[in-house]
């Protein structure tokens, strides 16, 4: 594969969307929600966020959000058009069909986001067991441009399903340079640390 040089226009996508909690500049299109944990829930932030909040099936808005916030339920494997650019939600059935494996549950539903120029990839959170199916689908897409991908810290056994404190972030970290290798460009989530093998990294809200 071509390796990518930088794309303002691919940049300026990514910051015009919120990923979770995550910025990497003025987000003015809308926000995407990969589940429910409290340090991923935009509606947890005292900071505002761009509206429509689009979830699927690992998220709901709880409580007055339903009434207050304009928000859009999008069911796994649905594609969603909103403001010029297309979401889907990648859930257990649509990751089954991509990968040929029989996938249960996630962690986090996955996004893909997509424009006539670009297709980005959105890991916002899984665990270890994910990483082969997560390496599987990044071989299954070939026309794949850009992943925004969650980094890690050391976890403490069993959390995340890691063996040794350091699996989970040696292993994305793995992941993202192999993908950067193959030329496309890698945009980092710090869940907490800021990543070396990251592009561009986010700000958390």
């Amino acid at each position: 594969m071509e390796v990518k040089k930088d794309n303002e226009e691919l940049n300026s996508l990514i910051s015009s969307i919120q990923f979770d909690r995550w910025i990497f500049g003025f987000p003015t299109r809308f926000t995407l929600v990969s589940h429910k944990d409290r340090d991923h829930d935009p509606l947890q932030s005292s900071l505002s966020f761009p509206e429509p909040l689009i979830y699927s099936d690992n998220y709901t808005p709880t409580g007055s959000a339903r009434r207050i916030y304009r928000n859009t339920y999008v069911g796994d494997g649905t594609p969603l058009r909103v403001k010029k650019t297309n979401v889907t939600p990648i859930g257990p059935k649509t990751l089954s069909r991509l990968t040929g494996t029989q996938v249960w549950s996630l962690h986090a539903f996955w996004w893909f986001i997509a424009t006539k120029e670009h297709l980005v990839l959105f890991v916002g959170d899984l665990y270890v067991s994910e990483i082969p199916l997560l390496a599987t689908l990044l071989e299954k897409v070939p026309n794949l441009d850009a992943l925004v991908l969650v980094s890690y810290g050391g976890m403490n056994p069993p959390t995340h399903g890691v063996k040794y404190r350091d699996q989970l972030k040696n292993e994305i970290a793995a992941i993202a340079k192999r993908e950067k290798m193959k030329g496309r460009i890698i945009y980092g989530l710090p869940h907490p640390l800021i990543p070396d093998w990251a592009d561009r990294s986010a700000h958390h809200m």
